[in-house]
């Protein structure tokens, strides 16, 4: 009887050392919203669709190397105001995305601000 068992630890232990798989890949980012090169003003809905295999742990929304947001749950997003930034501004809008295991993705666009008449 024990030699049954010992040789059923022997092929577990085998088996899990075989099926061992590890995350070499970074979370996929996209900004839904706005699209690269748009011009914006007032209240701008900044919104991601972020994805990875393994997990997302967290999404860092930042504007011009300004943290905006930290977010660990979806929906990603973040509602930006550029009222009080200066017409004809651009701005990046950039994306940093982390999975459980420490891979990180970044993606960024450049927007115009334009709050006055167009």
């Amino acid at each position: 009887m024990n030699r049954n068992l010992l040789l059923a630890s022997c092929l577990l232990a085998a088996c899990s050392l075989g099926s061992e798989t590890s995350d070499l890949s970074s979370p996929q980012i996209s900004i839904d919203a706005p699209l690269p090169n748009a011009t914006v003003g007032g209240q701008v809905t900044i919104a991601l669709t972020v994805t990875d295999d393994f997990g997302v742990d967290q999404v860092r929304i930042l504007i011009d190397d300004t943290e905006r947001a930290k977010l660990f749950t979806p929906p990603f997003g973040f509602i930006w105001n550029t009222v009080q930034l200066a017409d004809n501004s651009t701005h990046v809008i950039k994306v940093e995305a982390t999975d459980i295991n420490g891979n990180v993705g970044i993606k960024s666009i450049t927007v115009t601000v334009q709050n006055g008449p167009q």
